[in-house]
């Protein structure tokens, strides 16, 4: 073997996916050949290069302590590559973004904007996906995400972008000037809120606004603020909701917010996948929503 000679690709690439599984089996899955090729390609490595990298028993696979220093060295030159191969991608096909949230704000706050994106972005194909958990950002997959929260979010680069607040809304056709008028308002209330917490609901706002006298435990129930926000636009009673996301519907004198009193709300955070948040179409979409959201 010369100083210039290095084991074959193909064998290379079996010790480290068996390596890092620990498992002739999983490998075989993962590079779709049989575990035996994956059994003779390790024999293979360990031929060429006169010593045992692998210590294997019926149950299970480990490393010997050469097999270390070789996996080090290939999990660090395959994963470079992949970091290339995904460069590259993106520089054929550059303005591919996908972005996660919840259907709530995509709904009330995000569609509603999408030309202001496209005007700053023409190129970006901004594709949205919906989902009301946490979702791992990961190449070919979920790139960014509008995240709710106090943070940090591990894995993920982080940018605060607006501190929440909740109060309640309803028709201007309803006519609310004083509390008292909540007495013969019909209270529309979400359930099955998980955030943020300590809950923004009725009996929480009602204590801390100083109004007596009123059964918080009746009124419509959702389990959707959507619904809830319709629901009061459509002049059938008061519901507590995000400011965030009645902004629009505020504005256009929809809804009207009667009280001053409010509760705070979680933190909406830009975050991205490590690595991509200098590149030029994310910096732009990151700033577009920090202006957005002020």
């Amino acid at each position: 073997m010369t100083g210039s000679d290095i084991p074959p690709l193909t064998a290379l690439r079996a010790f480290e996916a068996t390596a890092r599984l620990r498992s002739f089996k999983a490998a075989a899955a993962e590079l779709f050949v049989t575990p035996t090729a994956i059994s003779h390609q390790i024999r293979q490595l360990e031929e060429y290069l006169g010593l045992r990298v692998l210590d294997r028993t019926p149950r299970s696979v480990s490393l010997t302590a050469r097999g270390k220093e070789l996996y080090d060295a290939t999990t660090m030159g395959f994963g470079e590559i992949r970091r290339s191969v995904e460069r590259l991608r993106e520089t054929e096909n550059p303005s591919t973004l996908t972005l996660s949230s919840t259907t709530a704000f995509l709904s009330h706050w995000l569609v509603p904007r999408l030309a202001e994106i496209r005007h700053v972005l023409p190129d970006l194909d901004l594709r949205l996906h919906a989902s009301e958990t946490i979702v791992k950002l990961q190449p070919g997959e979920i790139d960014v995400a509008i995240r709710y929260g106090i943070g940090p979010f591990a894995g993920v680069e982080a940018t605060l972008l607006k501190t929440d607040a909740f109060a309640p809304v309803c028709s201007p056709w309803l006519n609310i000037v004083d509390l008292q008028d909540l007495r013969r308002i019909e209270l529309i209330h979400v359930d099955g809120r998980t955030a943020p917490l300590p809950l923004p609901d009725w009996p929480r706002w009602c204590s801390e606004a100083g109004v007596s006298g009123i059964d918080t435990a009746v009124g419509l129930r959702f389990t959707n603020s959507m619904h809830a926000m319709q629901a009061a636009i459509a002049g059938q009673g008061v519901t507590i909701v995000s400011l965030v996301l009645a902004a629009d519907a505020l504005a256009a004198g929809l809804l009207v917010q009667p009280f001053r009193h409010i509760l705070p709300g979680g933190i909406y955070h830009f975050v991205c996948r490590p690595g991509i948040g200098s590149r030029t179409y994310v910096k732009t979409l990151r700033e577009w929503f920090q202006d957005s959201l002020k």
